[in-house]
């Protein structure tokens, strides 16, 4: 179960990130040549990075669905 809710939540922090991105874009020119450093960067590793950092700051939190094992 937490690793379910890490993966949508992971999976559901890409909606800030191509707002932050798509911002940064615009921030830097809004240049449309596809293999430029800024398209690559905020158009592609912005966002799938907050799926990242989603995906861990939800699996930290969610201590509360882990198996603690005693043993």
């Amino acid at each position: 179960m937490r690793f379910l809710r890490a993966l949508i939540i992971g999976f559901l922090s890409i909606f800030p990130g191509t707002i932050v991105g798509y911002l940064g874009w615009l921030a830097t020119g809004g240049v449309e040549d596809n293999y430029s450093l800024e398209v690559v960067f905020f158009c592609n590793i912005v966002p799938f990075g907050f799926v990242f950092i989603g995906f861990l700051w939800s699996w930290v939190n969610g201590e509360e669905y882990g198996v603690k094992y005693q043993g």
